[in-house]
Parts: structure tokens; sequence; C-alpha cells
């Protein structure tokens, strides 16, 4: 008697700049990967928060789970160095502008979080019309849905200017960069597509199988020419 095996399936993000209906999603062998990473997350500090100078802030990372194990380390990064490694650390923030707080996690198998979760936090200057940068915020439409091809949009609407500076339209330009990832036949997680606002029609993505992840890059400009950059992790199918 013939005997059928389906591998199991992750996802893979299709963009529009490759076909609108989803047709062009390629197939590629794909094996389950060996532990499942933990996942990153902040409570206790919200996003685009806005403080005064020597302000402190405090982030907590005890909601982070995983789910064949238990979360063991921390790392807290601010503005890409490292800040601490305690589970809820503090923050005493001396320079005006825009600071990124994330969060990283290891569980007790070794394995790092696959997201990194990050909060945008604005220290105001002694004066409102000093130069502060402005505030990349990414969003994707029902991304709490992500199933085999639906359709989804980026979106940069709710970044924000954070001075006085300029006159007009406060954020006057977005830049993407959109980058999916697949599990390989070892396991491993390999870049899949790679798009750009170049080739993305309208900042649109069809969600087909294969793949682990998405993460977007955006890169906002104010109208006195302040840029901020952020980055945000879509995790498929977990």
């Amino acid at each position: 008697m013939k005997s059928l095996f389906f591998g199991s399936l992750t996802l893979v993000a299709l963009f529009a700049g490759c076909g609108g209906d989803g047709t062009c999603c390629k197939d590629m062998p794909v094996e389950k990967a060996i532990g499942i990473p933990p996942v990153a997350k902040i409570t206790g500090l919200a996003d685009k928060t806005t403080i005064s100078l020597g302000q402190t802030v405090t982030a907590d990372g005890i909601g982070s789970s995983d789910r064949d194990g238990q979360v063991t380390g921390y790392q807290w990064m601010l503005d890409g160095k490292n800040a601490s490694k305690e589970v809820r650390p503090s923050f005493t923030l001396d320079e005006a502008g825009v600071h990124e707080i994330c969060l990283t996690v290891t569980d007790n198998n070794g394995n790092v979080s696959a997201n990194t979760e990050c909060r945008s936090i604005t220290v105001l200057g002694a004066n409102n019309t000093t130069p502060v940068l402005p505030t990349a915020v990414i969003d994707l439409s029902n991304d709490t849905d992500l199933s085999d091809y639906s359709k989804h949009t980026f979106s940069c609407e709710n970044s924000h200017d954070n001075d006085a500076l300029g006159t007009g339209k406060e954020i006057v330009a977005c830049e993407w960069n959109i980058q999916s990832y697949a599990i390989d036949d070892n396991g491993n997680e390999v870049p899949y597509r790679n798009c750009t606002a170049d080739v993305m029609s309208g900042h649109e993505i069809y969600i087909c199988p294969k793949a682990s992840k998405i993460v977007a890059k955006l890169t906002v400009t104010d109208n006195d020419g302040q840029q901020a950059t952020t980055t945000k992790e879509y995790l498929l199918h977990q």
C-alpha cells in the first residue's frame, strides 16, 4: 500500500511586486526546525512615550514566554548598545531626541528569541524648538490573521514628528525595506524574498506557504530633515 506524507509548512510573504494574486509563491523544500525560540515581550512601557529630559523609565520583560521551555535570559539594548540583563530595568534618559529600548530573550535550551521587541521614547529638550528626531511607526493591516494568501498593507501613517521645526507635513518621506524568511532543508532560517519601495505596489503583501517571518524596516524623514529608523518582525504560523 502506498502511503503519503506531507511535510510541515511554515509561511513566506509574497509581495505584490512579484504578483498581485499570490500565484508566484514558489515551492521550497521545508523541514521543521529543531527547537522553538522564545518570544520577547515588553510590558509596563508604552511605545511612543514622551518624557522630559533626565526622566527615568522602567520596562518589564516578565511577559516574555517560551512554548517548549522557559525564558532564562534577558538582553536589553538602548539605542543599539547593551544596557541591562535584568528582568525589569530602569533607564534614565538625559539626551533630547528619540531613543529606542529593545529586548531579546534566551530560553533554557539556548535559543534566542526570533523577535526583537522595541519601544520608542521621545525625550523633549529644554526648548521645544530644539531639533528632535521623528518617530517611525510600522503598522500592518489585519496583522492578527496572517493566513495563507491573505492580503495586507504596510503603513507609516502613524509615524510622527517630535519638534516644532519646519513647515507643512510633518513626515515627508517613508523608506521601506521588507525581508521575508523561510526554513531550508537543514532547519535553518534563511532569507527568502527582499522587497523595497521600488518593487512594492502600494506596500501590499500576500502571505503564501512556507516561511517563518517577515521583517519590516522603515526609515522616516521629517520636514526639517531629521530621520529615524525602526524594525518590526511578524512571526508567521506560530
